[in-house]
């Protein structure tokens, strides 16, 4: 039973977007993803925001940051 309640509770949140103090702070509709890949295609930036997300060990960071700056 209080499963089905919070599961209403957020329901109706997300629907209405607030409910007393608790507000939906969810995505909005045309927001950017926080995730997004980078606008620009700077292959430097690309390359931090891997190593950001853990996508990359700092190694493997400076070892492709290096192959991008003999260019």
């Amino acid at each position: 039973m209080l499963f089905f309640a919070l599961f209403v509770f957020v329901l109706a949140l997300s629907q209405v977007g607030r409910i007393g103090p608790f507000v939906w702070d969810g995505p909005r509709p045309g927001a950017p993803t926080p995730n997004a890949a980078p606008a620009a295609s700077d292959p430097a930036a690309i390359l931090a925001r891997r190593l950001a997300d853990g996508e990359l060990s700092p190694e493997e960071y400076l070892e492709r940051l290096s192959l991008i700056n003999e260019r």
